[in-house]
C-alpha cells in the first residue's frame, strides 16, 4: 500500500507541474516575462490588457501552486529507507521542500493581486508586478537545502534496496542547485542575463528545474515499482506458512 500509495502521490505532483506550467506560460504570460525595463504605466497597461485571462491562471496557479510538495514528501520518504539513526536527511527534505513550495504558489497571488483592479494607480500594479516576478526568480533561500539532502544521501551508502538516489544523480542535483543560486542577482540588473528574464536568472534555472523534476520523477516512479514488486513478493511468500499453520 506504501509504495502504491507514493507512485499515485508523484502522478498527482506531475500533473500539478504540468498544469501550472502551462498556466505560467500560457495565461499569466510570463515565459518569458515582460522586461524589467518597462515604466508603471507600462506595466498597468499591460495588465490591463491580459486581466481575464491572469486573474484566471491566479485561480488555477493558487489550486496546483505547490506542486513540489507531494513530490518532498515521496523523496522525504525514499530518503528515510536510506538513513541510519535520527533521519536528519529526509527532514530537511520535506522541510526544505515545504519551504520553497511557498515561493511558488505566491508568485501567481501577486501576478493576481496586480490584475484584481485595473483603475488603481499604476505604480501600486507596478510593485505587486515587480514582487511577483522578483519571488519567482530569486527565491533562492530553500532550495538549496532539499537539493543538499539529495546529493548528500547520493553520496551516502545505499542501505535499502532499489534507491532512487544513484551517485551520478547527486552530481546532477548538485550542479542543478548552484545554477539556481544566480537568481538573487536579479535585484541588481534589468538588463542583461542576469535580468529577472535574462539566461542565467530565468532560463537556465527555469529548463533545469523542469528537466530535474523529470528525472526525479523518473528515478522514483521506476524504483518504487521495483519496490512494490518486492512487498508483493514478500507479502506472498507468508502466505503459505500462514496456511500451514
Amino acid at each position: 500500500m506504501s509504495e502504491r500509495s507514493q507512485i499515485a502521490i508523484v502522478w498527482w505532483a506531475l500533473a500539478f507541474t504540468t498544469i501550472f506550467g502551462v498556466v505560467l506560460g500560457v495565461l499569466l504570460d510570463m515565459i518569458p516575462p515582460p522586461d524589467a525595463t518597462m515604466n508603471a504605466a507600462q506595466i498597468a497597461q499591460w495588465y490591463t490588457e491580459r486581466a481575464g485571462q491572469i486573474k484566471l491562471g491566479a485561480t488555477l496557479g493558487a489550486w496546483t501552486g505547490a506542486f513540489m510538495l507531494p513530490l518532498w514528501a515521496v523523496i522525504g520518504v525514499q530518503i528515510y529507507r536510506q538513513e541510519k539513526g535520527l533521519p536528519i536527511w529526509s527532514v530537511m527534505a520535506v522541510a526544505g521542500g515545504a519551504m520553497m513550495s511557498i515561493f511558488l504558489v505566491l508568485p501567481p497571488l501577486f501576478f493576481g493581486v496586480a490584475a484584481f483592479t485595473p483603475t488603481r494607480a499604476p505604480e501600486i500594479t507596478a510593485t505587486m508586478h515587480e514582487l511577483g516576478l522578483l519571488t519567482l526568480v530569486t527565491t533562492d533561500q530553500y532550495y538549496i537545502f532539499n537539493w543538499v539532502a539529495v546529493v548528500a544521501i547520493c553520496f551516502l551508502p545505499q542501505r535499502a534496496p532499489h534507491s532512487p538516489f544513484p551517485r551520478w544523480f547527486g552530481y546532477f542535483s548538485a550542479w542543478i542547485g548552484f545554477m539556481f543560486e544566480a537568481g538573487a542577482i536579479a535585484f541588481n540588473a534589468r538588463t542583461g542575463p542576469f535580468s529577472w528574464k535574462g539566461l542565467l536568472v530565468f532560463w537556465f534555472p527555469l529548463t533545469l528545474f523542469g528537466l530535474w523534476i523529470l528525472v526525479m520523477s523518473y528515478l522514483l516512479l521506476t524504483n518504487l515499482a521495483k519496490q512494490k514488486r518486492d512487498a508483493l513478493a514478500a507479502e506472498q511468500a507468508k502466505q503459505p506458512e500462514v496456511a500451514a499453520v
